[in-house]
């Protein structure tokens, strides 16, 4: 597993080196940016999370002529990490790659330990990517169809394992629990790789999460099914969970913010910038072993999105009774 782990966190490195010139000067600014800028990344190393933002971070460095810093700063669902940015000094020199997890922590919790309509500015909604349904080979499930009737004839022995608290996996598994009809174990992980780990290794029965088309496509996994509404079109012959759960659908997204009171000039740049990284053909190409579609939304687009996405998952929410604290 180690050896996987290090070879799939070589290939983000080497995908980002790709896609950055391998040396350029960093020449002086009167403004903005004229240092570092450093993105946290809410979430452990590996992830999809991560490589996302090690892509648009090497994006971002050549077109801002400044260095930016993927910094990962795991734990409570991505909360912790998110927390920083909202309380960071709102320059441009801290940057946030989010995701649908920073819309869903407002409802899965009390006392969540930001404000997403308040504390954050979106930027750009860097992609979408629906979560898999993946497990061991070992396990003899071959289908979406075969995990229910398991789950059903063993009810409680079957587990999924998830990417976290409060995160669209997360989401995805307790959705699916409840529209199926099964009763299952749900396990949170600190990120996805973690959780896939253990489904390889046949701890759990099941990984919901979004990181797993590279290990389906190397056998490590046998993927069961998608959690968007339709098919996704980087994993064909991969069925969608609605055709054995009619309305079922939850797909994740990904996208930069930056903390509220940010000048709209940085935040204007930043978006603009972001939006050509994703019609790169090098990006796309990079973006295809996580079953990611490229978005690139402006800063206006992406601020109705969360808020639309607000309004949707807070009702989901409040149906699932699914409030942590």
């Amino acid at each position: 597993m180690a050896a996987s782990f290090i070879r799939r966190l070589r290939n983000v490195l080497a995908l980002a080196a790709a896609i950055t010139p391998l040396a350029y000067a960093l020449p002086a600014h009167a403004e903005w940016p004229d240092r570092n800028i450093t993105m946290i990344v809410p979430f452990p190393p590996g992830g999809n999370t991560d490589v996302l933002g090690r892509i648009v971070a090497a994006r971002l460095t050549t077109a801002l002529h400044t260095h930016v810093i993927v910094e990962n700063r795991p734990g409570a669902g991505s909360m912790l990490g998110t927390q920083f940015v909202a309380r960071s000094k709102p320059d441009g020199y801290t940057i946030l790659m989010g995701s649908i997890s920073n819309v869903l922590n407002d409802f899965f919790y009390k006392k969540p330990l930001y404000n997403i309509r308040t504390d954050l500015i979106p930027v750009s909604q860097v992609v979408n990517v629906p979560n898999y349904f993946a497990v061991s080979p070992a396990t003899k499930i071959d289908s979406l169809a075969q995990l229910i009737r398991y789950a059903k004839q063993n009810p409680g022995k079957a587990s999924c394992a998830t990417s976290g608290v409060g995160t669209s996996p997360f989401l995805s598994c307790e959705l699916f629990k409840r529209m199926a009809g099964v009763q299952m174990t749900t396990v949170p992980y600190q990120g996805g790789i973690p959780a896939i780990q253990d489904a390889i290794g046949g701890r759990v029965t099941v990984a919901v999460v979004n990181e797993a088309l590279p290990y389906i496509d190397n056998h490590q996994l046998t993927g069961i099914a998608v959690t968007s509404a339709q098919p996704s079109p980087l994993a064909p012959g991969l069925p969608a969970v609605a055709q054995s759960v009619p309305g079922y659908d939850v797909t994740s997204w990904y996208g930069v913010f930056v903390p509220a009171g940010t000048p709209q000039p940085i935040v204007d740049r930043l978006g603009a910038e972001i939006g050509k990284a994703m019609q790169d053909d090098d990006v796309k190409k990079a973006l295809v072993p996580l079953g990611a579609i490229p978005v690139g939304s402006s800063p206006q687009q992406f601020r109705q999105f969360v808020m639309s996405e607000w309004t949707k998952w807070g009702k989901v929410a409040k149906e699932l009774n699914l409030q942590l604290d």
